[in-house]
């Protein structure tokens, strides 16, 4: 698989398979976004794998646009990785933690993995949990992907996702004509 290819292939997963992912294939996760692009060099991104699935998942929300749907027991990722910011290094992480988690996510695709980036998480519930001084930003859901997701052209100016019949999550996006302002 090439780069242009896991651009295009990786989509975020909601269910996974409840087969584990090696500590190998998480660590080497981690390791990738050490060549990510971060401000100034300063690097300061820690990670943390979490393999305790069912304290985790009440911290989580998942799929603003599918308020009603949320993944059944037997559908939950088996691990985690978070995301920290030491704010000893610098203190506005968005722009790193974007770079590092497009990196782990990409990485995944290649190696048959699915991701989910979780934003809305209970961030002090899961820094007590980690018993970590760390700014928590983000969860990075990792595992085997047990649904399909596929890119849509946008209907009616609506850009939600959502589940169809046959349980494929549908993700509209935008035209390269509505995205160019000068060429």
């Amino acid at each position: 698989m090439n780069i242009t290819e896991a651009i295009k292939n990786r989509r975020t997963i909601r269910k996974f398979e409840q087969k584990p992912v090696s500590k190998d294939d998480l660590i080497k996760l981690i390791d990738l976004t050490r060549y990510a692009a971060y401000g100034a060099n300063l690097q300061p991104l820690k990670f943390a794998v979490m393999d305790n699935p069912d304290e985790i998942y009440p911290l989580t929300r998942w799929a603003a646009y599918m308020t009603e749907w949320e993944p059944a027991p037997n559908e939950r990722p088996l691990h985690y990785i978070a995301i920290l910011g030491d704010t000893s290094i610098k203190k506005n992480f968005e722009t790193d933690a974007g770079a590092a988690i497009t990196t782990m996510m990409l990485a995944a695709e290649e190696m048959g993995l699915a991701t989910c980036w979780l934003g809305a998480i209970d961030r002090d519930k899961i820094k007590e949990m980690l018993k970590t001084d760390y700014q928590v930003l983000y969860l990075l859901a990792v595992g085997y992907p047990a649904q399909k997701s596929k890119i849509i052209d946008i209907e009616d100016g609506s850009i939600k996702y959502f589940e169809d019949e046959n349980g494929v999550i549908n993700v509209p996006k935008r035209s390269l004509d509505e995205i160019i302002v000068n060429i």
